[in-house]
C-alpha cells in the first residue's frame, strides 16, 4: 500500500532497536515499519527506552495515537502488555484482512503453524497464500504474525527478521530465552 497520499501522517523516531516508522490515517494506525540497520540492543528490554518524540506540527489526534501506540509497544517489549488496544485501519486484499485479523486469535505466549492458520481463515490448503500474506502484514507486533512458525516447530519466515521473531517469542515466554543464543 502507498500511503504517500496527504490522508496518511508519516511519524519516525529511533531508539536502541532502530527505525521505527508510523503511518496514521487519522487515528488509526495503518503502517507499523522497523528496520534494525546499525542497531544492537544489549537486551530485549532496550526498547524501554524508546521515547514518543512528537514533532509539534503533528495534528492533535495523529499526536495521541502516536503516544499511545509507542507507550504500548514499549510496555510489550518490555513484557508489560499481552494484548493492543490500539486502532487501526487495514489496507489490503479480502483474503489478507481475514488472515491479519485472525493473528489477533494467537493467544500470547502461543505460537501456530501456517497450516493452522489456514485453516483458522477457511483455507486449509493456501499455506503459501497464509506466507505471502504474514509477509505483507501492515502493522507486526500488533497483528502478531511473530506467533506463525513453521509445522515442525522451527522458526521461519518473518520479515522483520528471525533474531527478531526469536527476541519477540522470549519476551512472550513461547520460547525459552537460551534460544536469543542461537
Amino acid at each position: 500500500m502507498d500511503f504517500s497520499d496527504e490522508r496518511f501522517t508519516t511519524v519516525r523516531h529511533r531508539n536502541l532497536w532502530g527505525q521505527w516508522t508510523f503511518v496514521f490515517e487519522k487515528s488509526k494506525l495503518c503502517s507499523l515499519q522497523y528496520d534494525s540497520t546499525n542497531a544492537k540492543p544489549s537486551a530485549v528490554q532496550a526498547c524501554a527506552y524508546a521515547v514518543a518524540d512528537v514533532d509539534t506540527d503533528l495534528p492533535s489526534v495523529v499526536s495521541r495515537a502516536y503516544r499511545k501506540t509507542v507507550q504500548q509497544l514499549n510496555e510489550y517489549l518490555v513484557g508489560k502488555r499481552k494484548e493492543f488496544k490500539i486502532p487501526y485501519k487495514l489496507y489490503g486484499t479480502e483474503f489478507q484482512i481475514k488472515v491479519w485479523e485472525s493473528l489477533k486469535e494467537i493467544p500470547f505466549g502461543e505460537t501456530r503453524s501456517y497450516k493452522d492458520v489456514a485453516e483458522m481463515v477457511g483455507s486449509p490448503k493456501a499455506v503459501r497464500a497464509i506466507g505471502g500474506a504474514l509477509h505483507a502484514n501492515p502493522i507486526p507486533f500488533i497483528l502478531p504474525c511473530h506467533r506463525v512458525i513453521g509445522k515442525a516447530g522451527d522458526l521461519v519466515g518473518f520479515g522483520l527478521g528471525l533474531d527478531m521473531k526469536r527476541r519477540l517469542l522470549v519476551i512472550e515466554g513461547a520460547i525459552p530465552q537460551e534460544m536469543l543464543l542461537e
